[in-house]
Formats: structure tokens, C-alpha cells, sequence
């Protein structure tokens, strides 16, 4: 994530990493993302389908609606490009690594 943050200065506030094992040997974490004008709680983390790593993005339930004027919409629209945008970046690190690990598998490959 450093990387990915060091590029992108401006969304250094709205992203952090929380430490997480989601199946034994691989190292990962949830990446959780504010959002500008909505507070759903918002994060990106890795599932493991058939031995294979990949990303996904998990809207908390809300118990209330927002309204949003055009702006705010805007905004919204802004917030999930980034957060497609930093799932992909994820997946595609993800799978860099298990290409690089190609005789260690999924539980070797690091994640994050």
C-alpha cells in the first residue's frame, strides 16, 4: 500500500490498512476507505475462492438512507473509482506475486 498511497498523496487520509490473516501462511490485510459524504463503512479485503486470492469490495449494511445533491453524487461517483481503482491495484499485485511464487502457491503468495 505504500507504494499505491505514495502515488496518490490526496487519498492518504481516506485509506488505512488494518492487519488480518484470513487463512493460514498468507499475509494480508483489509484496506478500509472513507468515504468523502456517505458514512458507509467501506472496505476492500481478500477472499480465497478454490485456493485463489482475490479482492473484493464490502458495503456495510446502513440503517438509514442519505440524500445527496448533484455535488454530493459527484463525489460518491469519485469515491468508489478510487476504491475500483485501488481493488484492481490489489488483484493485480496479488497476482504478480502468485506468478512470481509459481512453485509455492496460494499460501506462500503475500497478499498486501
Amino acid at each position: 500500500m505504500d507504494d499505491y498511497l505514495a502515488a496518490r498523496p490526496e487519498q492518504t487520509a481516506a485509506v488505512s490498512v488494518l492487519e488480518k490473516d484470513f487463512i493460514p501462511g498468507p499475509e494480508s490485510g483489509m484496506v478500509v476507505v472513507s468515504l468523502s459524504n456517505a458514512s458507509t463503512v467501506t472496505y476492500i479485503q481478500a477472499a480465497v475462492t478454490d485456493g485463489l486470492p482475490h479482492w473484493v469490495v464490502t458495503f456495510e449494511p446502513r440503517s438509514e438512507g442519505f440524500d445527496l445533491d448533484a455535488a454530493g453524487v459527484a463525489q460518491l461517483s469519485s469515491d468508489l473509482a478510487t476504491i475500483a481503482g485501488l481493488c484492481d491495484y490489489l488483484q493485480q499485485r496479488t497476482d504478480a506475486a502468485m506468478h512470481a511464487s509459481s512453485g509455492g502457491g496460494a499460501e506462500t503468495a503475500t497478499l498486501a
